[in-house]
């Protein structure tokens, strides 16, 4: 099999697994009421893409390719891409390969769990059921101190719960994991996999960061307690005393059911154009809904091995609540910051690399021109569209 061919057949094989996998992710998380999605599925596509990564036959025959030579740019490129993604995934020890198994399966059973945990604070005498969004929405804004320390106290019932429900025991089989390939502990592989240091390194690298901004977080807490007393430094009163007023008179000027026209408005006008992409948005809070925003890609883009070009497809999500004074602008933050992800990856044919791994994006490039350029391009002039101007500039 020449290079080509194996770069083909790779890729189809991995964007199969790939997809089936994201499916899962996307139908679990969100908490769809189709019966195809359950944890059972995510576990069981998400160990055979990991298994199909680390496929030690499929390392020697990169490796072969690569030393035979004679190959284009592209090939060249995406070869040196799968030898160092097979690299991150194969491990040695039949130890470790049973133990990232069995935290998949605990870390599967632990998701099922939260998704599923009666969340919410005892609010004048009855028990409101609000998701982690809820209560930190309320916590920003409640004039109420007795409302926010109740949502303060419902918010670290989480912890409890997981560690009742597999936590401890995710992070010990991660742990014993890493060990038995060398390394200090999890957080210590995933950094070494990711970044090629490990972890006392990056602790060098934050520390520095803390000692440097230290100064900066005291004088800020003494200032806030000479403003609003000592009270404000409890942590369910502190985001409500710097901002919860700001935040009411603000929520008028955004709402949420504008935010996709912003959204839009913004990136063309910043030249961002997702062509021939298709999007899945989910972005309203509800039970049972994954609380955080993401953005993931079930179809990566690529060209094939016919000259055909396989646009994305995008998964991304915010966690708005209409009825929530503050949330259409933090929903609208979550929306910009994803759509820059999901703007990511080349959404432009042609492509320059003949594999799915997602590059950078010509759109992005134009972006910055503009904004340098023309400032005053934005459709909407505010700190949602902001939040994604930090990324762009």
């Amino acid at each position: 099999m020449g290079a080509a061919s194996f770069i083909n057949s790779v890729n189809t094989d991995y964007e199969a697994l790939h997809k089936s996998f994201e499916e899962q992710f996307w139908g679990t998380k969100m908490a769809l009421s189709d019966e195809r999605y359950s944890v059972r599925e995510l576990t069981r596509t998400k160990g055979e893409m990991e298994a199909f990564l680390a496929d030690e036959q499929k390392l020697k025959l990169t490796r072969e390719h690569l030393a035979k030579g004679e190959l284009s740019e592209a090939e060249q490129k995406t070869l040196a891409l799968f030898e160092r993604t097979f690299q991150c995934y194969i491990m040695e020890s039949a130890e470790a390969k049973e133990l990232r198994a069995a935290g998949t399966q605990i870390e599967g059973s632990l998701e099922a769990a939260r998704n599923k945990m009666r969340l919410g604070a005892t609010i004048d005498g009855s028990f409101a059921e609000l998701s982690s969004v809820g209560l930190r929405s309320k916590m920003r804004v409640d004039p109420r101190e007795e409302v926010r320390r109740a949502c303060w106290d419902g918010m670290r019932t989480i912890g409890d719960f997981v560690l009742a429900n597999g936590f401890v025991e995710l992070v010990r089989a991660r742990n014993r994991m890493a060990k038995a390939l060398g390394y200090e502990d999890f957080y210590d592989y995933k950094v070494t996999q990711a970044e090629g240091f490990g972890k006392s390194a990056l602790f060098e690298i934050l520390d520095s960061l803390e000692q440097g901004t230290r100064p900066l977080m005291v004088a800020a807490r003494q200032q806030l307690e000479a403003d609003k007393g000592a009270a404000a430094l409890e942590p369910w009163n502190t985001g409500f005393l710097m901002a919860g007023d700001v935040t009411k008179r603000l929520d008028p000027y955004f709402p949420f059911e504008r935010s996709v026209e912003q959204w839009g408005r913004s990136f063309a006008a910043l030249g961002i154009t997702y062509k021939g992409a298709s999007m899945s948005l989910d972005l309203l809070d509800r039970k049972g809904k994954y609380s955080n925003g993401f953005c993931h890609w079930p179809q990566p883009a690529w060209v094939k091995a016919d000259g055909s070009w396989q646009p994305t497809v995008t998964h991304f999500t915010s966690l708005a609540d209409p009825a929530a004074i503050g949330s259409g602008l933090t929903g609208l933050t979550t929306l910009m910051h994803e759509a820059g992800h999901a703007a990511a990856p080349r959404t432009s044919h042609p492509h320059p690399n003949p594999n799915p791994i997602p590059n950078s994006n010509p759109d992005l490039s134009q972006a910055r021109r503009a904004l340098r350029q023309h400032p005053d391009a934005l459709a909407a002039l505010q700190p949602g569209a902001c939040a994604y101007l930090g990324r762009v500039r």
